[in-house]
């Protein structure tokens, strides 16, 4: 496998990864899921096309991660949500068809939260392009016997005579072996001559017939594509097989700022410099560590030219295969970029400018908590401090949220006893519990593994579950924090369950009540911004573990989380060499 073929399996691995978290915090039909999806299949299309391969398998063996039987990299430097799959569904192997496609993908990457057994639910999803394997490998018994070649039967003289004459003799001599009345031999070779014509005509009209409706499949590919392009909205570039401009149309003229006659014939590298920038973009992309990637890149012509046409370019290839020339159809990505920072921008702006003052206003209030006030004014001003409490609340489940959608939340995953995790979520919330007169407590089993996870975003995880149960449960009410390994105590996940004897959750409401902006809990509707949950299960998953919900209405509800243990994970990858000296079309590309 040469560098670019491991590059190409590198960036399916990352497609594939950010397609297993993000399925598990957007629906199938989100534009992120999507993305990830169609990313996974082009470089799993890429490599069937560089290995002349029919399948993609990825093998988890003694320590190492195979590709198609072949040793890739150390099975501890892959990232966790990848490992969490092979390890949650016992699985050594999965493989990829040539075939797979964007749907099968989705559904494949939640496999592992199907309540189904994975043959059941692969099945039931129609998935027929990706399978799941204990093993690719059956190892031969030594004594094994060789299955002996069978024996050449011995040509006799009939095969000399007939080899030499041609097919009207040489059916006349086995026909008159058959028999000798020259009259049976006629109409015998009359016969066989009729039903060779009439298999051969059959043929041949079958595959005229084939022919015919590939023309026509053609023809019609031709007259869509003719259609479509001649009403597209974007720019198209093509270039030929050196990688100098040959064509441009008007929109593509006005997104790269310069007319036709004044690149034609130039380099593609002459009008952006994005050379040197997607060298360096590809280096740090083999690299599987959590350092953040640089995603700028500077033009001469356009803002975020260059990155708009390495993502939107394709490589023309003749019937041998052969690069001969490319066709670019680039977006005006700069401002669809300018209003995803504004919006960015102004939520952070936002969030910060409110906090600003309210922590001047909290210490005020907290100042005048201190004095002795009349009755009347010491309602009023407990009234401000929980309004004051509830208004932080709000922006801190606003900015988070902005964080991780904007992929700038930064978790720290490190070795944590997950006792003190559940202790100090806890303590953190007692005083609230007390004052609602609701009992709180905790179970820990022993012997308990460290996990690996972010201490203080764990501890965020449980007290948001803490925070929803203690709005939904009545005074005189029981919540129960409890930390255990599961059913498996071999298992490679630390369990931690909340569960409240709350109004519940409807069965209907149970399917979205981890998505944006939902608050579905049955009875007295409360306050909030509804991100809580989802908040909750991003910050889960981000960490490699995952969330479950059960619930009856009237009964309470439990909320059980899982993160992995602690077992030396690494945070880097093995790297893959220096690039050497590559061709226009690959430096465009980055393989």
């Amino acid at each position: 496998m040469n560098d670019a073929t491991k590059l190409t399996v590198i960036n399916f691995l990352k497609a594939f990864t950010r397609l297993l978290v993000q399925s598990n915090l957007y629906k199938s039909d989100h534009p992120q899921v999507k993305e990830a999806a169609e990313e996974s299949v082009k470089n799993a299309n890429l490599f069937f096309s560089s290995e002349a391969a029919a399948e993609l398998s990825l093998t988890l063996e003694q320590g190492r991660l195979l590709v198609n039987g072949a040793p890739f990299l150390q099975s501890d430097k892959l990232p966790n949500s990848l490992l969490n799959v092979f390890k949650k569904l016992n699985m050594d192997t999965m493989t990829f068809s040539r075939e797979i496609t964007e749907r099968e993908l989705v559904l494949f990457a939640q496999i592992h939260n199907a309540k189904e057994r994975p043959e059941e639910y692969l099945k039931n999803n129609g998935i027929t392009n990706a399978r799941l394997q204990k093993s690719v490998y059956t190892k031969s018994s030594p004594s094994a016997q060789e299955t002996p070649e069978p024996q050449k039967e011995k040509k006799t003289d009939v095969h000399g005579e007939i080899a030499s004459k041609n097919f009207e003799q040489g059916l006349q001599i086995i026909v008159s072996r058959l028999t000798p009345d020259e009259r049976e031999q006629k109409e015998l070779i009359n016969t066989l001559f009729d039903k060779f014509k009439t298999e051969v005509e059959e043929k041949i009209n079958k595959a005229v017939e084939g022919i015919k409706r590939e023309k026509t499949k053609i023809e019609n590919d031709y007259v869509r594509t003719e259609a479509v392009v001649s009403n597209i909205a974007n720019g198209i570039l093509t270039i030929d097989k050196d990688g100098n401009i040959i064509m441009m149309d008007g929109e593509a003229q006005a997104i790269t700022g310069k007319p036709l006659k004044e690149v034609s014939g130039k380099k593609i590298f002459d009008i952006t410099n994005i050379e040197n920038q997607v060298l360096n973009l590809a280096s740090e992309i083999r690299s599987e560590n959590a350092k953040a990637i640089d995603k700028e890149i500077k033009t001469k012509a356009k803002e975020d030219l260059a990155k708009t046409i390495k993502n939107s370019t394709a490589l023309v290839k003749n019937e041998e295969g052969k690069i001969v020339g490319a066709i670019s159809m680039p977006t005006d990505m700069a401002k669809i970029k300018e209003l995803e920072k504004l919006k960015e921008d102004f939520i952070s702006s936002m969030t910060h400018e409110l906090r600003s003052p309210l922590t001047s206003i909290k210490m005020a209030l907290d100042l005048l908590s201190r004095e002795k006030l009349a009755p009347g004014v010491s309602a009023m001003l407990n009234t401000a401090i929980r309004n004051s409490e509830r208004l932080n609340s709000i922006i801190s489940d606003i900015l988070d949220f902005s964080k991780l959608q904007s992929g700038k939340m930064i978790f720290k995953l490190t070795e944590n006893d997950p006792r003190e995790i559940a202790k100090n979520a806890l303590d953190s919330m007692k005083a609230w519990g007390a004052s609602k007169n609701i009992t709180l407590s905790l179970i820990n089993e022993g012997n308990l593994p460290p996990v690996h996870a972010d201490s203080r975003r764990s501890e965020q995880v449980l007290i948001n579950l803490l925070s929803n149960a203690l709005k939904f449960t009545p005074a005189g009410g029981r919540i129960q924090i409890s930390v255990d390994r599961g059913k498996n105590s071999l298992s490679n996940f630390v369990f931690f369950s909340v569960r409240d004897t709350g109004c519940g959750i409807k069965k209907e409401d149970q399917s979205r009540i981890f998505e944006k902006f939902v608050q579905a809990a049955s009875g007295e509707k409360t306050g909030g911004t509804g991100l809580g949950l989802a908040i909750t299960k991003a910050m889960t998953v981000m960490q490699g573990g995952t969330i479950t919900l059960e619930s009856e209405e009237g009964k309470g509800s439990t909320f059980r989380i899982s993160l992995p243990v602690f077992r030396q994970q690494a945070d880097s990858a093995e790297g893959i060499g220096p690039l050497e000296k590559k061709a226009w079309w690959k430096k465009l590309f980055g393989i």
